[in-house]
C-alpha cells in the first residue's frame, strides 16, 4: 500500500505561534545586523563573505525547520514534514507509537515496517490525549492483516535510532568545538596583528564546522551501526 497525498487533513501537529515567533528572534534576529554588513560593505574578502553566508544560512534554514516541521495525521497515512521532503507512511506500516517515558521533551517515537524508529515533530507528546487520539486513529485505520513486530526487530531499530543520534550529538559537539577554536584563534591573530586584513579563521568560520559537521556524523553513525546494531530481522 502506498499512502496518497490526496486528501483531506484530519489533525496537523506543529509548534504553536508563540514558539516559532521565540525561535525566529532568539536565533534570527542576531544575524540580521551581520547579514546586512556582509552584503552592504564592500571591504570583506570574498571569502569571508562566501563564509558568513553560509554560517548565517545554516541558521536560518534551521529556523525554516522549525517552521516546516510538522505531523499531519491523514485517514489512510501519517505524514511527517521535514525541510526538504515530507515522509508518508500508510498506517499498515506503521509497527508502533510510542511516548518515550524517560525522554525530557516526551518525544513521541514511531517504528515503521522498514525498521526506521523516527520521532513525531511538531509537538507531538507534548499532550498525551494527542498522542492517544493518534494511536487510536493508527488502530483503526491499519487494516486486520496487521501483526506487532518481534522483539528481535524492535531491538534492531531502537540500536540503530541510539547509533544515529549519538553520531548527530558527536558532530554537534565537535562542530561546536571547531566554532570555538576559530572564534578564539582568529581573536588572538587579530590582537597581534597591526594590519586590517581579516585573520583566516574568522574566514573559514562559516565552513569548517559545517564541514566537521557532516564529515563527524558520517564517520561516527557507521562506527557506532556496525559495532552495536544487530542485523535487521525480516519482519516475514
Amino acid at each position: 500500500m502506498r499512502a496518497g497525498a490526496n486528501g483531506p487533513a484530519i489533525r496537523k501537529y506543529q509548534l504553536r505561534t508563540a514558539q516559532l515567533v521565540l525561535i525566529a528572534c532568539t536565533l534570527g534576529l542576531p544575524g540580521i545586523p551581520s547579514a546586512r554588513w556582509i552584503v552592504l560593505e564592500d571591504d570583506p574578502p570574498v571569502t569571508f563573505r562566501a563564509s558568513m553566508l553560509v554560517l548565517l544560512g545554516t541558521v536560518y534554514l534551521g529556523i525554516i525547520w522549525f517552521c516546516r516541521a510538522a505531523t499531519i495525521v491523514y485517514q489512510d497515512h501519517l505524514a511527517v514534514r521535514q525541510l526538504f521532503r515530507t515522509r508518508r507512511t500508510p498506517w499498515s506500516d506503521v509497527l508502533s507509537i510510542e511516548t518515550e517515558p524517560s525522554s525530557a521533551s516526551s518525544r513521541t517515537m514511531l517504528l515503521d515496517r522498514g525498521g526506521r524508529l523516527f520521532a513525531l515533530p511538531g509537538g507531538v507528546g507534548a499532550q498525551p490525549h494527542e498522542v492517544r487520539a493518534i494511536k487510536d486513529r493508527w488502530a483503526r485505520s491499519r487494516g486486520e492483516g496487521w501483526t506487532p513486530p518481534a522483539d528481535a526487530f524492535v531491538l534492531a531499530a531502537r540500536q540503530h535510532a541510539a547509533a544515529r543520534e549519538s553520531a548527530r550529538a558527536w558532530a554537534i559537539l565537535l562542530a561546536a568545538g571547531s566554532l570555538g577554536a576559530l572564534l578564539v584563534s582568529g581573536l588572538l591573530l587579530e590582537s597581534r596583528s597591526d594590519g586590517d586584513e581579516i585573520p583566516w579563521p574568522f574566514q573559514a568560520i562559516g565552513f569548517v564546522p559545517v564541514v566537521v559537521f557532516v564529515a563527524v556524523y558520517q564517520a561516527a553513525f557507521r562506527l557506532l551501526h556496525h559495532r552495536h546494531t544487530p542485523y535487521m530481522p525480516d519482519l516475514g
